[in-house]
């Protein structure tokens, strides 16, 4: 049987049962931020667990039985991956789940059903075999009913059959429950021992856990007490992989059918065959290749720290085991291909984003082949100096990391393959010394904002909030309701003093979503105080950091907030960021996301997922496209809408922002070329496009791996950038004596000149150097340490003379080193007869550097450097030879 049929089967068997099918959800949880993957079928359920209504988008009324066949991301053994037979990184689990409906009876009679009947799975009822809790009779009295006899039933403590593991005696507390795993003998060609032999050793090729139904049936409190849920729930998981080894009684699951044509594309691209699970390459790769395609189709980029990292590592892994295949150019991207089209009918985002998933992994491949390259050969020198059993220094690890970008777990990796351990603490210390070092005080401390303050809490609890008015009005009447000097309260600032007010409302917008905060007066009878910027602590209360200028400023006093003028310009600027963003989709893809944003009134600042620089043609048609929202004058309108309805409806929410119940939807309605601006954003926006006035780009760069920085500016400023620009164009024009129509050619004219006068001058120089070369024949051999050797000091000559004289100086006397020098230049060049007898150029320069005072490097047959002493270089030369 496929293992799309598999699939389908126990979708629709749940379906039959009364079960709402819902698609796999994205592998990165959108609400909880302790966790970095999904990591279980019922992990996006957790909420409906916990008593939310299970509602879903699409779907009317309320679902207590849900099915769905999640992909799932694990970790924590990735150094087993392609070594055992059943650790994987990236899973498909099959579940049906119950929110206080049915319970242990239909759970294990639908479980049995739908193993053992003709028409599902009809897997053969005398080869399966239970464990359950061991204080769990109900679950044992169903499975007896149902067929199953006692001996094939072994009952374990709860740190086998209990979830979560132990939870009784260590926590946590919470739902909690028994559980109970179903197991499939696979016979004698997988093993030779018996059930009994389970009970004992717990690990076995030949009975294989199929199925996990959890019962979690009680509340756990304090003291390990285990109180009944007033309504239990049913959370099951079976591995859509092991199902598919069984049923296509196969060794492992790389040899089913959704692995097969990756490994058949990874022999094809090496040419080496597999050899089943002796070809630990091949299965490294091909599990890597579906785990890196399915998480970076989800919306997660390569980085250097979380989500990033994980399928960094990954994929550095894989690649790493394709180097040892012979693979020595990208080929990871073109498995990824393969993964969507084995994959994407039941995950179109595999299809969907498969363009530009290719294009990061091609990237990050291309890096990291450099890396690796460099990395292993510094690795093997530095094991070459050990014997298995020895431990490789920790500081020599952080070396390979810091200087040349080679992760520890692939140095661990390759050490451990010649037998040789790693200090991972002395790692860990040289790391954690070097991030001491380059840690630096912050510019800003908002500390006030991460401590809790007594009066500002206690405000946050009798009054909630500050009232924002500030989308439609830049003026209100607001009453002080706190003033704040550091975290101490005061009844009343004096002129002079810096001071935080707290209003009851307020039209001033806080500091957040990229967006800064506004700033402007408050006026009051007889005195009035500037805002230079507004912040907001966690519990939504407004601090507006301003100074009294005039005038003393009392808790409790009403007040006049007039927003400053400027904050047009900002709301200008927000929504062309929203524009900007639909825009870079439209032109470069789905894989773009916003990785951070400045908004403020002079400019904007756009930082988006980007692997590779954007082409000017490109970087025109986004500008282009922005102008043509701006010309066509569309509204801008917002409206709250529960956050599930504003995605269903296409909002753009921002990756890794979290979002409550009811979310403010800014739209622009008009589409340009069938390209739309919906996002989840609570900032501030212009009434119509048409007030942007223009928009232009004035500069793209690169600001972190896979992340691109766009800078604009709109308005009137994007019209004096224009105008300074084209007065700087006129001018340069005029001062090399042509218009602007013709500059670039004339600049192409000139360089071209210029290039050509820098060859005669090399020439020049060249003619100079062999006509001083003309005077040294009378220039004696020396020897040293059994080379013989020349040095020469020669006038006005730069480096790349150096290099001429030498190798000229070289092969007329036959020497085994020559040393040029002119002024503080110095280059030395060494024979190929001298290089085999093991003299080194880099080595020799390095021993001048220290007793003549220069720098310089190189290897080989060649070094060159400056800043010398040549008289002391020159005479350095017979030790550093000898």
């Amino acid at each position: 049987m496929k293992t799309a049929e598999i699939r389908e089967k126990f979708l629709q068997f749940f379906e039959s049962k009364g079960h709402l099918r819902l698609p796999s959800f994205s592998v990165v949880p959108q609400d909880d931020p302790t966790l970095l993957f999904i990591n279980a079928g019922m992990t996006p359920l957790k909420p409906y667990f916990l008593g939310k209504k299970p509602v879903f988008p699409g779907h009317e009324g309320e679902w207590y039985r849900v099915t769905t066949c999640q992909k799932s991301v694990r970790t924590g053994d990735i150094e087993n991956v392609g070594r055992t037979n059943r650790h994987q990184t990236v899973f498909e689990m099959l579940g049906n789940f119950s929110f206080g409906d049915y319970f242990k009876k239909e759970a294990i009679e639908w479980a049995w059903e739908f193993l053992t009947r003709p028409e599902w799975l009809g897997l053969d009822p005398e080869r399966i075999y239970v464990t359950i809790y061991k204080d769990d009779d109900e679950a044992f009295e169903h499975w007896t009913r149902v067929g199953v006899p006692p001996e094939k039933i072994h009952r374990f403590d709860a740190d086998e059959n209990f979830w979560p593991q132990n939870a009784p005696t260590k926590g946590p507390n919470g739902p909690c429950g028994p559980c109970s795993e179903i197991y499939y003998d696979r016979g004698p060609a997988f093993g030779s021992d018996t059930w009994a032999d389970y009970y004992q050793t717990r690990e076995s090729n030949r009975f294989v856990e199929l199925w996990n139904l959890v019962f979690p049936q009680y509340d756990r409190k304090d003291g390990g007490v285990l109180e009944p849920l007033p309504k239990p729930n049913i959370d099951t998981g079976m591995g859509l992989a092991r199902v598919a080894m069984v049923l296509q009684n196969v060794t492992d699951f790389y040899e089913t059918d959704e692995f097969q044509p990756l490994i058949a594309k990874i022999v094809e691209l090496s040419g080496i065959s597999y050899e089943g699970p002796a070809s630990v390459a091949h299965r490294v790769i091909s599990e890597h290749a579906r785990a890196v395609a399915f998480i970076l189709s989800d919306g997660v980029h390569f980085s250097n720290t979380g989500r990033g990292y994980v399928v960094r590592r990954l994929l550095r892994r894989a690649v790493r085991f394709g180097y040892l295949l012979g693979l020595r150019e990208p080929f990871m991207y073109q498995l990824a291909e393969v993964v969507a089209g084995v994959m994407g009918g039941v995950y179109p985002e595999l299809k969907e984003n498969l363009e530009g998933v290719q294009k990061q992994i091609k990237i990050e491949e291309e890096q990291f082949l450099r890396t690796l390259e460099s990395g292993i050969k510094r690795l093997d020198a530095m094991l070459a100096n050990l014997r298995p059993g020895d431990t490789l220094p920790g500081r020599d690890a952080f070396t390979l990391y810091d200087t040349y970008g080679f992760p520890l777990d692939l140095t661990i990796e390759i050490a451990g393959e010649h037998g040789i351990q790693v200090d991972t603490e002395g790692f860990e210390k040289a790391l954690e010394e070097q991030q001491e070092r380059a840690r630096a005080a912050a510019a800003f401390s908002k500390e006030l904002f991460k401590k809790s303050n007594e009066a500002l809490a206690a405000l946050a609890a009798d009054y909630g909030g500050t009232k924002f008015v500030g989308y439609e009005d830049l003026e209100a009447q607001a009453q002080v309701k706190l003033l704040l000097v550091g975290e101490q309260t005061i009844e009343e600032a004096p002129a002079g003093t810096e001071v935080q007010v707290v209003l009851d409302k307020t039209p001033f917008y806080a500091e957040g979503g990229g967006q800064v905060g506004d700033a402007g007066v408050l006026e009051w009878e007889g005195g009035w105080a500037k805002v230079s910027t507004t912040q907001k602590n966690p519990d939504g209360i407004f601090l507006h950091m301003a100074r009294v200028e005039e005038g003393t400023l009392k808790a409790g006093t009403v007040v006049r907030a007039l927003v400053d003028a400027h904050r047009r310009d900002t709301e200008k600027n927000h929504t062309a960021t929203h524009l900007l963003h639909a825009a870079l989709r439209a032109v470069l893809g789905p894989h773009v996301q916003q990785r951070g944003s400045y908004v403020g009134p002079d400019r904007l600042r756009f930082d988006f997922s980007q692997f590779e620089p954007i082409s000017p043609k490109d970087l025109a048609r986004v500008e282009l496209l922005v102008n043509r929202w701006i010309q066509a004058d569309f509204p801008v309108s917002y409206a709250y809408k529960p956050l599930e309805e504003a995605r269903k409806e296409g909002a753009m929410a921002l990756f890794g922002e979290k979002y409550g119940d009811v979310v403010r939807v800014v739209s622009v309605e008009g589409a340009v070329d069938n390209v739309t601006s919906k996002e989840l954003c609570g900032g501030c926006h212009v009434r119509r496009t048409g007030e942007i006035g223009a928009l232009v780009i004035v500069a793209e760069e690169s600001v972190a791996a896979g992340v691109r920085r766009i800078e604009a500016l709109t308005g009137t400023g994007a019209i004096r950038y224009v105008r300074e620009m084209l007065e700087r164009v006129g001018g340069l024009a005029r001062e090399l004596g042509t218009s602007p129509e013709h500059l670039l050619e004339r600049v192409n004219k000139l360089q071209d000149e210029l290039k050509a006068r820098e060859k005669e001058v090399e020439k020049l120089r060249l003619e100079l150097a062999r006509a001083q070369l003309g005077g040294t024949a009378a220039v004696a051999l020396k020897e040293a340490g059994g080379y013989r050797y020349l040095a020469v000091k020669l006038e006005g000559l730069e480096a790349g003379a150096l290099r001429g004289a030498a190798d000229e100086l070289l092969d007329r006397h036959q020497a085994d080193l020559v040393a040029v020098g002119s002024g503080q230049n110095l280059v030395i060049k060494v024979s190929k007869a001298a290089q085999d007898r093991g003299l080194d150029a880099g080595v020799v320069m390095k021993q001048l550097s220290a007793a003549a005072g220069g720098r310089g490097g190189g290897k080989g047959a060649l070094a060159q450097g400056g800043g010398f002493d040549l008289d002391k270089a020159f005479a350095a030369l017979e030790q550093a030879l000898g």
